[in-house]
């Protein structure tokens, strides 16, 4: 009984790192590129689902509660992973390949420089791996919390099928950095029994292992980052999440670069004490690049808190709305 309670814990935290993830994504997606200003004297503070304001143009032809391209990526590779013991690179090149196709991804404004990049190599049958190496932004990021989720009870299989995951498309040291760092942040959710702080160390190593294994490129170190997202947070302990979001948008940033999103995705997590609910609503009013930080944000304190910890009426309406079913996901990765 003990061994089934514990089981419908950890499906409970993949659900929540899932679902959250779509969530943030879905619910930051109005605020994308704003600054805090602007999502103030447009929206206020976001605390629902909203349709875009008219000042939107990355996203204005959304409506409120409806995914992006993030949430999407990260199906795709949930889907793959399912049932598999390693990241399938070249099933992941085709998919991403007839995504692209299917919903003529090259023609809207949804993805970013590296991940445009990527596709139009793949559409037209060319090796992405030489453009890769020189990626900036946090499209393999965004998109791999199911390999977290996936290699949850072995941390040196999640840092290397991670890096996997990540070359293809974003292969340079700050960007497998990212994704190894919210790779093993996810798994040391979905595992549980660690706190915050022990959930931060095991990313910071999985940022280290990342830089070791992706493309040198001049950019500040993201394992570095990470631990001064850290000691922000720290410095501020006692002051409101509103206060240390602007320490960490004025310092670290929370722009789409890897070395902004993931240390500021992942100050935002140790601030809220990885609480989903408080998680997202923090990524997402911090403005930027507001959709793919609430995403990650969101599979962050997702895994570590569960999808029980989200109001119920956050989890209907994203599912509704953008047609997705993240709980058969996460019992198939568990699986």
């Amino acid at each position: 009984m003990m061994n089934q309670t514990a089981q419908d814990q950890r499906l409970d935290r993949a659900y929540g790192c899932l679902i959250a993830g779509a969530i943030g994504d879905a619910m930051g997606m109005p605020a994308s590129f704003f600054t805090r200003e602007q999502i103030k004297r447009n929206y206020g503070y976001i605390q629902d689902f909203l349709v875009p304001a008219e000042e939107q143009h990355a996203h204005g032809s959304l409506e409120a509660g409806e995914v992006t391209d993030d949430t999407m990526e990260s199906l795709i590779i949930a889907r793959l992973l399912a049932g598999r013991d390693r990241f399938p690179k070249e099933e992941f090149l085709t998919a991403m390949r007839d995504w692209a196709i299917k919903e003529k991804m090259l023609e809207t404004t949804l993805i970013g420089p590296s991940t445009r990049r990527f596709l139009e190599a793949v559409v037209k049958g060319e090796d992405p791996a030489e453009g890769a190496k020189t990626s900036l932004t946090n499209g393999s990021i965004m998109r791999v919390a199911p390999v977290g989720i996936k290699f949850w009870n072995d941390m040196d299989k999640c840092m290397e099928e991670a890096t996997a995951s990540s070359v293809c498309s974003h292969g340079s040291a700050p960007c497998v950095a990212g994704a190894c760092a919210a790779a093993c942040a996810v798994a040391a959710g979905v595992h549980g029994g660690y706190t915050p702080g022990e959930v931060m160390d095991f990313a910071i190593a999985g940022a280290k292992y990342g830089e070791a294994h992706g493309h040198e490129i001049p950019a500040p170190s993201v394992s570095k980052r990470i631990q001064l997202a850290r000691e922000i947070v720290d410095r501020n302990a006692g002051k409101s999440v509103p206060e240390i979001l602007d320490e960490l948008v004025g310092i670290i940033g929370a722009g789409m670069t890897a070395f902004e999103s993931a240390p500021f995705s992942l100050g935002v997590f140790y601030a809220c004490g990885g609480n989903a609910r408080e998680g997202i609503l923090a990524a997402i009013n911090a403005g930027d690049d507001a959709d793919t930080n609430g995403s990650i944000a969101g599979n962050l304190c997702g895994a570590y808190s569960g999808a029980a910890a989200l109001p119920q009426e956050w989890i209907v309406r994203v599912e509704r709305v953008s047609g997705i079913d993240t709980l058969t996901m996460a019992r198939e990765l568990l699986a």
